[in-house]
């Protein structure tokens, strides 16, 4: 009888979590090697698309995400000067019909309990918190691991290894790639905040994602957690890159620093940013896209793969569609070449579309003067139907083509 093969994953976010799901699924033993001791409230909201929930209603997870998360009644545009509608398109029962699965938005830490608890239930997976994958090295027997633990280093042979461990990933820096290969700034720092609903203002609490553009800077809004919290991004066009921190997540920014960057602003605008009391600041990079994710045994998921900017709210949503080709790619082929050179044709391409379309929508979102004018116009002519067409290569996608 084949030994089961053995996975390690290198990262327990999102993308790292749903693999594991995934190749337990396909018939694999997985190890997880999670670098942070615990896995709390990281984060804030995220927007899973039909692109997303999709997968994770073909891994048997999405009616759990659906009892944490809202489903959107639409997606509101306006202007940020004075607050006028530029466009808008609803979501709900309409998007689902159109795209086969929901919309929704959800706590990121809320997204991660329930893969967590789907990862726990399954004896094919295994966690170690406080892990981090120092090296590798890939042989005709196997992937030896190198895991720094609590101070103490240890190796652990694997048939395969699976970098899903974020941007400044060890596992691509080991497959080769050259000096060139490095995190770029993109200039932008996002400001995220969560504000109880009982001090937003009323314009908040509405259950619809709302998008507001200014000149070189934007913001987003939509409820969380039953509507009882709101989170907030803003990105604008400046706030500094600490490329230096240990968590771009967790960088401390100040109320009046982001309330003065919003001071002309429409008054729902402005009362929901200075109603946010603590703000994290994240400066936003992502790098080329890649030529090759993988060597023999070892291949990249999600942000390690194809770190993007987050115009079209897709990093999380890609690095799912990641995890469910993979699967798909373990299920179809058990010999560990052919089924991760199947994952990698099946992502590439369409990784690399979503990081250039994501640039490209950042540039329309923060154009100023006249082209900002132009492009109000334009999409204020745009009906709700051409609205939702423009997303179907986005949305209706399934990991199966």
């Amino acid at each position: 009888m084949a030994q089961t093969p053995h996975a390690v994953i290198a990262g327990a976010g999102v993308g790292g979590l749903t693999a594991a799901i995934a190749l337990a699924r396909a018939g694999l033993q997985v190890t997880l090697l999670e670098r942070a001791q615990s896995l709390g409230e990281a984060g804030a909201g995220i927007q899973l698309a039909p692109n997303a929930t999709g997968v994770l209603a073909e891994l048997g997870l999405l009616d759990r995400v659906m009892l944490a998360a809202l489903t959107p009644e639409q997606v509101r545009i306006r202007r940020a000067s004075d607050g006028v509608e530029l466009a808008h398109f609803p979501l709900g029962v309409i998007a689902e019909a159109r795209w086969g699965a929901p919309s929704a938005v959800i706590h990121r830490a809320d997204l991660q309990a329930v893969l967590l608890e789907r990862c726990a239930a399954d004896p094919a997976i295994s966690l170690e918190t406080g892990a981090t994958v120092a090296g590798f090295a890939e042989s005709a027997q196997g992937v030896e691991v190198a895991i720094r633990q609590e101070g103490v280093g240890r190796r652990l042979m694997a048939d395969l290894l699976i970098g899903a461990d974020g941007l400044r990933s060890t596992i691509r820096a080991g497959l080769g790639l050259g000096m060139g290969d490095e995190p770029v700034w993109s200039g932008r720092t996002a400001w995220r905040a969560l504000v109880p609903a009982d001090r937003a203002p009323s314009s908040a609490l509405k259950l619809e994602t709302s998008l507001w553009l200014g000149p070189k800077a934007h913001l987003v809004h939509y409820p969380l957690r039953h509507g009882t919290l709101i989170n907030i991004v803003a990105i604008t066009q400046d706030g500094g890159r600490d490329e230096e921190a240990a968590d771009l997540w967790a960088i401390s920014g100040k109320p009046a620093d982001v309330s003065l960057r919003f001071r002309s602003w429409h008054r729902d605008a402005r009362r929901l940013v200075a109603a946010a009391s603590e703000w994290k600041r994240w400066p936003l990079f992502d790098r080329q896209p890649l030529r090759r994710w993988r060597l023999d045994r070892v291949a990249l998921l999600g942000d390690a793969a194809h770190p993007m900017l987050p115009f079209f709210a897709q990093g999380a949503a890609q690095a799912i569609e990641d995890a469910g080709a993979l699967g798909r790619a373990f299920t179809a082929s058990t010999e560990i070449n052919t089924a991760l050179a199947d994952y990698e044709r099946a992502r590439m391409a369409r990784a690399a579309a979503v990081v250039m379309a994501s640039r490209r929508q950042g540039a329309i979102y923060h154009m100023s003067g006249p082209v900002g004018f132009a492009r109000d116009l334009t999409m204020r002519s745009l009906s709700p139907h051409l609205m939702m067409k423009r997303l179907d290569w986005l949305y209706d996608y399934k990991v199966r083509k």
